[in-house]
């Protein structure tokens, strides 16, 4: 459809058009047509723009957002009336705020419906192939409140789908957002019938709660078991994950104690090919289907029950072994906004847009997802709740988590304590400017707003581990750290409010998959370490992170010393770089038993795990620092025992003055049980004495 200028619906009452100089004049008019109806528009600005002429309109009457309109002026020129910024008006989200959960596909043996939220589209056709490959196109109609449906009759299981959809002049294909299975690299959907999906054999693990009583592991489905070291037979994929094999993967996490798996992302995305697996590498934060499992995973991605049985089977497994199952997800960004569904269904209403209507990328990744509009937080909170009801996963981390507004967090938060009151959600927390309101931001600035939440406490990594963009050396690479410092760091970063208002909102890490991991940040901030040195501090590292008050974090393979070959960014690196070499857990058997050991402690002694600051600040002292040495040692008061724990970041000779009546139960490496009342110490560790009262 030819159009001799452009012309934008911008509000219930405002067109935006835009004219060339070459037939622009000084008695402009415009008109409004639809059929029958003609509308007179009013022009209440006009302003000069480099080769064009910016005039804003105003509209006398009612227009209907899934009509189709043409602008004419006074010589008959053309434009098509598109859609413009009417999507980002507070009038727009309260007359099209649909209530409804039942966006996508309703199946039952008899019929299907399937349905889609677009209250700008002017038509919306259903592509629907049969079992068979015949191919079928049959309209939508508009329903209320920007839904589109239809209902087909007959069993429709295993039919692929997908849409096209036209909100301007041209159709574009789309598959669907609200879409639960798909075919491989999410060329079409499928109709499933979720009484086929794998069924669960096992309940989900007790757990307190409480967030200070978890011991969390991150870690990758394909990074898991794709390396030669891996004995799994199929190599990263769903079912290699939770093989069952000896001193590696699923066995490995039981023998360590963790009590939470944190997946990276395994809902469906871009950046490889899900048929040529091995031919391209990412981590999984391009988002392109988000009630998807990633087929990259799959033995089968272009079964549409495969992906979904296999992960069914993965959380099934994980429980059956005593783990919950916490899940990564990125509803920040998704990985191309001019591809994705939103974009094609509501132009400019899912992502943010600065005040000029130019779109904004503060996540780097060339779109931003607006959150705090009714229809993506509706979208959000859905997602959810099918992750938690269809996979039973046990709780979420938040990517870039201060993209996102307050409101929608904590809604988030309240629906999944709804569910399981024992699941939880954390993120990062990390404040980045954007068009939110700063009082708006999920970043843990803001974090008194959202009680409930915990964020990766990046002071702690900085402090803990050392520079992450600069060289100052950490506290556990012989760094010096202020006594002050390290004592609101070991009491959960809520003791006068350091961080937080109580240690369950600190997320205690210094290594995760994002940057260098320990091993390759110690060779970068120090050459001349050995890697018996290394070792040594990745040990006290450790020790910091799994004695201290909050939530410990753990990122898979630190515990025996994972490296990435010095590459800090390693999203789209090959497997050489991002798989865990099971062999370096061989190698270091003594630092895996030192994790393993400390997570005994801190199950044993509740005091290592206190929720309330009040009880913290009557519990835990910090002793004096030794000038020479800077060891810092803390004394912890329990119901029935006192503790001492001793941090030392050098190779200085001490003797720690434990005093009368304790007995050491760690020493630096591993858990003992000696009498003492002084205790010679020669290398960097933690060392825990205790006396019973």
């Amino acid at each position: 459809m030819k159009s001799d200028f452009f012309s934008y619906l911008d509000g219930f009452n405002l067109v935006t058009i835009m004219v060339p100089k070459p037939i622009d004049n000084d008695h402009k008019k415009f008109i409004l047509e639809s059929g029958v109806q003609k509308i007179a528009l009013t022009i209440v600005k006009m302003q000069n723009i480099g080769a064009e002429t910016k005039y804003s309109c105003a509209i006398n009457d009612t227009i209907f957002l899934n009509q189709n309109y043409m602008v004419f002026d006074e010589s008959r020129n053309q434009s098509f009336l598109r859609t413009g910024q009417i999507v980002r008006t507070e009038l727009f989200d309260m007359m099209y705020d649909y209530d409804g959960d039942d966006l996508g596909v309703t199946y039952s043996e008899s019929q299907t419906t399937f349905k889609l939220w677009t209250p700008v589209a002017k038509e919306v056709e259903l592509e629907l192939i049969e079992l068979k490959g015949i191919k079928q196109f049959i309209d939508l109609r508009y329903q209320e409140l920007g839904i589109w449906s239809v209902t087909i009759f007959g069993n429709l299981e295993g039919y692929k789908y997908r849409y096209k959809v036209r909100v301007n002049e041209i159709f574009k294909t789309t598959t669907d957002p609200y879409a639960i299975a798909s075919s491989a690299n999410g060329t079409y959907n499928y109709v499933v019938n979720p009484d086929k999906f794998y069924a669960f054999k096992h309940a989900k693990p007790e757990f307190s709660g409480r967030k200070v009583d978890a011991v969390l592991y991150e870690t990758s489905i394909r990074d898991f078991t794709i390396g030669s070291s891996s004995k799994a037979t199929q190599k990263g994929l769903y079912r290699g994950f939770i093989e069952d094999l000896p001193n590696e993967g699923v066995q490995h996490m039981v023998d360590l104690g963790i009590t939470h798996v944190q997946l990276m992302p395994v809902y469906d995305f871009e950046g490889t090919d899900e048929i040529k697996k091995n031919e391209l590498y990412n981590w999984g934060y391009n988002p392109s289907q988000y009630n998807v499992p990633e087929g990259w995973f799959s033995a089968n991605p272009d079964d549409p029950y495969e992906r979904i049985n296999e992960l069914r089977e993965v959380v099934d497994t994980l429980h059956g072994k005593g783990l919950r199952v916490n899940m990564d997800v990125v509803y920040n960004h998704v990985f191309n906004m001019g591809t994705f569904p939103f974009e094609k269904l509501v132009p400019g209403y899912f992502f943010r847009f600065d005040d000029k209507g130019i779109r904004t990328e503060v996540s780097g990744c060339g779109n931003d997802i607006a959150s705090e509009r009714p229809m993506m937080q509706k979208f959000i909170l859905n997602s959810i709740k099918w992750w938690m009801n269809t996979y039973h996963i046990d709780g979420f981390r938040f990517d870039l988590m201060g993209l996102l507004d307050i409101e929608t967090m904590n809604k988030v938060d309240s629906l999944v304590r709804s569910i399981d009151p024992a699941a939880f959600v954390y993120g990062e927390g990390w404040n980045m400017a954007n068009t939110l309101p700063p009082e708006k931001r999920a970043h843990m600035g803001n974090q008194q707003f959202m009680p409930f939440i915990a964020h990766f406490n990046d002071a702690f990594r900085e402090a803990i581990k050392g520079g992450t963009f600069s060289s100052t050396l950490g506290f556990a690479m012989g760094g010096k750290v202020s006594n002050a410092d390290l004592f609101y760091l070991f009491t959960g970063s809520a003791v006068d409010q350091y961080r937080f208002f109580n240690p369950n909102q600190s997320i205690n890490y210094i290594e995760c998959h994002d940057n260098h991991t320990f091993y390759d940040r110690a060779k970068v901030l120090n050459p001349n370490f050995t890697d018996a040195e290394i070792k040594d501090y990745a040990r006290l590292g450790l020790s910091f992170i799994l004695l201290s008050q909050g939530v410990p974090f753990i990122h898979a393979g630190q515990e025996f010393l994972r490296t990435k070959q010095g590459v800090e960014n390693s999203y789209k690196s090959p497997d050489a770089i991002n798989q865990v070499d099971w062999t370096l857990r061989e190698k270091h058997l003594d630092l895996v038993q030192t994790v393993k050991d400390l997570i005994e402690i801190r199950k044993t002694y509740k005091v290592f795990r206190l929720r309330q600051v009040a009880d913290i600040k009557q519990s835990i002292r910090i002793a004096e620092q030794s000038v020479q040495t800077s060891t810092v040692s803390f004394t912890l008061n329990g119901l029935n025992q006192t503790i001492r724990v001793f941090f030392k970041n050098n190779y200085i000779d001490e003797l720690l003055p434990v005093g009368e009546g304790y007995k050491v139960i760690f020493n630096g490496h591993n858990k003992v049980d000696e009498v003492v009342t002084s205790y010679v110490v020669k290398q960097p560790g933690a060392y825990i004495f205790v006396k019973e009262n």
